[in-house]
């Protein structure tokens, strides 16, 4: 494998569209999980569970554990959108083990994408949580002229959420290229590994600062109380 073939390349094209590989394979990704949850569905039983029933059990407690050690309680309307977060993203860092297959997240538009959908998940949840009026309003707290500087905290967030998903899984990409063309035989294998279990590290990663993000809009019950009795200016 050569180095320019770590990066996206085009596969083909449609109209005047170009498709990379890196789509191709999210493609090919979603149809796995969607059809993976629709036979996991109708398979699923209370008695005698198979090995993969457990598995999946086991990755939906740690998150209803996750949001537990978060926020302190559960909040079981976030555990099918974190566990659809954290399967893909995790999926998608191992997929380039495969032969020919690569990583979608080895492209930054790929985890900009990913970065969006958990801004968006932001708003979502706190909108649903405090109120359209109350949630907009923690946006000049605790004074007004700190409204810029909130805003390009949120941008910001996406931004280093994006770059640090590609870097890390870019930079495994590459180092991996590189030692196989020097030492094809033996290297490549450890490499690998280590970039399996960088992998799994930046899926949980990515995931956990969703998770805090949401709970940052949310806010917590003492932040309610104190916008519900805000002197109106009207």
């Amino acid at each position: 494998m050569g180095i320019e073939e770590v990066f996206p390349q085009v596969r083909f094209w449609v109209g005047a569209v170009p498709i990379r590989d890196t789509v191709l394979h999210t493609w090919i990704l979603m149809v796995v999980l969607v059809a993976g949850a629709v036979w996991a569905h109708r398979r699923f039983q209370v008695w005698d569970p198979k090995t993969w029933q457990l598995a999946v059990e086991y990755i939906v407690d740690y998150i209803e554990n996750l949001i537990r050690d978060t926020t302190g309680h559960a909040m079981p309307e976030l555990v099918p959108y974190l566990t659809t977060m954290i399967s893909y993203i995790l999926l998608a860092n191992l997929l380039s083990t495969f032969p020919l297959l690569s990583s979608p997240t080895r492209d930054l538009n790929t985890t900009l994408a990913l970065s969006v959908v958990s801004f968006g998940s932001w708003h979502y949840y706190g909108i649903q949580k405090r109120g359209l009026g109350p949630y907009l309003h923690s946006f000049i707290e605790p004074m007004v002229f700190l409204l810029p500087l909130n805003i390009l905290g949120l941008v910001s967030r996406v931004v280093s959420m994006a770059l640090r998903l590609f870097g890390n899984v870019i930079a495994g990409e590459m180092i991996g290229a590189v030692m196989f063309m020097l030492v094809p035989l033996l290297i490549p294998l450890p490499l690998s590994a280590l970039g399996m279990i960088t992998g799994v590290l930046q899926a949980l990663v990515f995931t956990v600062l969703t998770l805090v993000f949401v709970v940052d809009a949310i806010g917590s019950e003492e932040d309610e109380a104190a916008v519900a009795h805000v002197p109106s200016t009207t």
